[in-house]
């Protein structure tokens, strides 16, 4: 299989398998947002179910103290209205509101009426409610005067909630001292329940607590969501409700139907389809350019060469293109190739002389290849626009030029100008959108920017020519007082080509030309540099690089 189609293959492989993890991706978030939907939704219908069970509590103390603070209702407990019962409390009317009994206490806390108002269908007796509210001992304080505002709560009777407001009989100015006490209620029936649920378009229950749960009232969630079967249409939950005294009473359990998702998640499964069929016809695509921009060319190198070899073609002859890419290069290098050996086998007694020559040509040839290879690597992987990305071997070779100042060691020098080309290969580690970001940076994208001079040595200690070229890229950001990036460190500390560099990268940035811009003079170029001499800059090294500025001027 040649070099094309394996290429080919791999790109519709590597297209398909992004595609499904996208499509993976989306349809989970979309199933994800559809359940953190339905779970909201419940809540906030439990919520309001709760909060009109909260409203008919406080309805009913309201009723309760318009009863106990009148004086109609003083006058009886007093013993001077006998007829209040037969002329006052209109059963139908009473009824019709939701009550369910009026129990009338006098000041010595005995009982002095039990009125019945409950409805027929759903009876409940007062006697029976008494008993539920003062069964448990917790109650007892409810007939001790405690203010004009009374006391309401919730007690079960049969596991039933009966909603209950004790309010002491007062005269209708609020005066005391009471006459005894008023208890209303109203059982929390299947009406009232078929009622609220008709008015909210939600289905709910009243479900009383057990024992364990009263026991362990802490440790109850406010809502608790049922876990539901994958394929299940609905989702059900429950709300804790607890009474006046903070002891879990009964839950309110309600269900309702699930987001139906399943068109979106077609329209998904659709729109990822034709992305597949996109994905294919790059790589068909792909191929086509493949081919007419390598695999072409290549064969006609390969075929030139046989017949080179088999000694069938025209001497030393390689077709060089005009194109300016890798096979130009090794069609420029096989055509010295081909040339010295027709020149070594033509000229055999002047092969002393001549052979010095070529072998320098050829070397210089390779450096020459070797050193554009890698300027057109690190200007295509480098991120920024173009004029800064062709401004990186200016700056790479002004740091040779500094180096050769410094007399450093050619090893270093060669290390250098393959750091300076790198220095900011690790912001493609960096998301886009925090590197190309024209606004000042938060303190979350600041420290993500950050990271990129150690993902810069990363990659460079991943290839082995480049391996000895980290100190650049790792080091060209810390600062001489010691407030750069990315480990503070100050002075001496920072290795020397990487202080080098950074002083040669500022000089690059204020002076790089492009169209339009208006160059700064060279007094203000070395103004500039010595402002940040000893806060930014190693002191001695920035007048040396300005000295060079000034013998370079000299020299044009």
């Amino acid at each position: 299989m040649t070099l094309r189609r394996k290429t080919q293959i791999a790109l519709g492989i590597t297209l398909l398998l992004i595609l499904l993890m996208l499509d993976l991706t989306f349809t989970n978030f979309l199933r994800r947002s559809a359940e953190q939907t339905d779970r909201e939704r419940i809540t906030l219908n439990l919520s309001r179910a709760v909060v009109s069970i909260n409203a008919e509590a406080k309805t009913l103390s309201a009723i309760a103290a318009n009863w106990a603070h009148s004086d109609a209702t003083w006058d009886y407990m007093n013993g001077r209205n006998a007829n209040y019962a037969a002329e006052t409390l209109n059963r139908d009317a009473l009824t019709e509101i939701g009550i369910s009994s009026m129990i009338f206490i006098d000041s010595g806390n005995m009982v002095r009426l039990f009125k019945d108002f409950s409805s027929d269908d759903e009876p409940s007796s007062p006697e029976s409610e008494f008993v539920a509210i003062f069964d448990d001992p917790r109650n007892q304080y409810l007939l001790d005067y405690t203010g004009p505002t009374g006391t309401s709560g919730i007690v079960l009777k049969e596991n039933q909630p009966v909603l209950f407001t004790v309010k002491p009989i007062l005269t209708s100015d609020i005066q005391g001292p009471p006459a005894g006490n008023l208890i209303v209620t109203r059982t929390i029936s299947p009406k009232l329940i078929a009622n609220i649920s008709r008015n909210l378009h939600f289905n709910f229950a009243i479900e009383p607590t057990t024992e364990n749960e009263k026991q362990n009232s802490d440790k109850l969630p406010l809502v608790l969501i049922e876990d539901a079967e994958k394929n299940a249409t609905t989702i059900s939950a429950r709300m804790l409700v607890k009474d006046h005294s903070g002891t879990p009473s009964f839950w309110v359990r309600g269900i309702d139907k699930k987001e139906d998702i399943a068109a979106a998640e077609k329209k998904i499964q659709f729109l990822f389809l034709i992305f597949g069929v996109i994905a294919v016809l790059l790589s068909f695509l792909y191929d086509f350019f493949f081919k007419h921009a390598f695999s072409n060319r290549m064969k006609r190198l390969q075929r030139e060469v046989e017949a080179i070899r088999d000694e069938k073609g025209h001497k030393g002859i390689v077709t060089v293109d005009s194109k300016k890419d890798e096979i130009n290069s090794l069609q420029r290098t096989l055509s010295d190739v081909m040339a010295y050996h027709d020149f070594k086998q033509e000229h055999k007694s002047k092969m002393d002389s001549i052979s010095l020559m070529v072998y320098e040509r050829f070397a210089q040839a390779g450096n020459r290849l070797c050193y554009k290879t890698l300027e057109d690597i690190a200007t295509a992987f480098s991120p920024g626009d173009e004029k800064f990305r062709n401004s990186l071997p200016r700056s790479a070779k002004m740091t040779v030029t500094f180096c050769d100042k410094l007399k450093l060691p050619d090893e270093e020098k060669f290390y250098a100008y393959l750091g300076a080309l790198f220095s900011r290969i690790g912001l493609l580690g960096i998301p886009f959108s925090v590197r190309n970001k024209t606004t000042e940076l938060s303190p979350v994208e600041l420290r993500e920017y950050h990271k990129y001079p150690i993902l810069s040595k990363d990659f460079l200690e991943s290839v082995e020519l480049l391996r000895p070229a980290t100190q650049i890229p790792h080091c060209w950001n810390e600062k001489w007082d010691g407030t750069g990036f990315p480990k503070g460190l100050s002075g001496s500390a920072i290795p020397l080509t990487a202080r080098i560099f950074a002083i040669v990268d500022t000089w690059n940035e204020m002076t790089r030309p492009w169209l339009g811009r208006k160059l700064p003079t060279q007094e203000e170029v070395e103004l500039k540099l010595r402002e940040m001499a000893g806060t930014k800059f190693d002191p001695y090294l920035t007048e040396q690089f300005i000295q060079l500025l000034h013998d370079e001027r000299k020299t044009i």
